[in-house]
């Protein structure tokens, strides 16, 4: 739910929004950071940022497809494979 708060709209707009490349480095964050700090890191949307620019905008790209793959519920990919 903090997910879909953070960037205004459902899980399944947000894996559409990435398969259709309608997604920003803000959209990034707003999934990464409520990600990392469920680990227990208190983390903020800045040191979240860094973390993208330093690994690059394809990975995070990748991470975010993977936490939607996971909450969606289908380990496989299946669900939305082209995202993936």
């Amino acid at each position: 739910m903090r997910i879909e708060q953070n960037c205004g709209r459902g899980i399944l707009k947000i894996a559409s929004g990435l398969q259709d490349a309608d997604f920003s480095a803000t959209d990034m964050v707003s999934i990464l950071t409520p990600v990392i700090r469920t680990s227990g890191t208190d983390v903020k949307d800045r040191d979240v940022q860094k973390l993208i620019w330093e690994a690059g905008f394809t990975e995070g790209i990748r991470l975010v497809a993977e936490i939607i793959v996971h909450i969606l519920g289908d380990e496989e990919g299946n669900a939305i494979a082209a995202v993936a």
